[in-house]
């Protein structure tokens, strides 16, 4: 599975009108279809926000390229 880093913008147009779960880590957050439970997208913080760090989104590479 490869990630592309994209804008805040781009990965909620993209997993928007998809059915997704969010699954929090610690540092980083997970974010999964519901109907095939693949991994296609990746946001930091996780459920321990760093406020000295910005957000930070991916896409999984198929996804990211629509």
């Amino acid at each position: 599975m490869s990630m592309i880093e994209v804008p805040k913008e781009q990965f909620f147009k993209v997993i928007g009108p998809m059915n997704v779960h969010p699954r929090p880590e610690r540092s980083y957050t997970e974010w999964a279809s519901l109907n095939t439970r693949q991994v296609v997208g990746r946001s930091e913080p996780g459920y321990i926000p760093d406020h000295q760090k910005a957000d930070r989104y991916w896409l999984e590479e198929g996804f990211a390229k629509r």
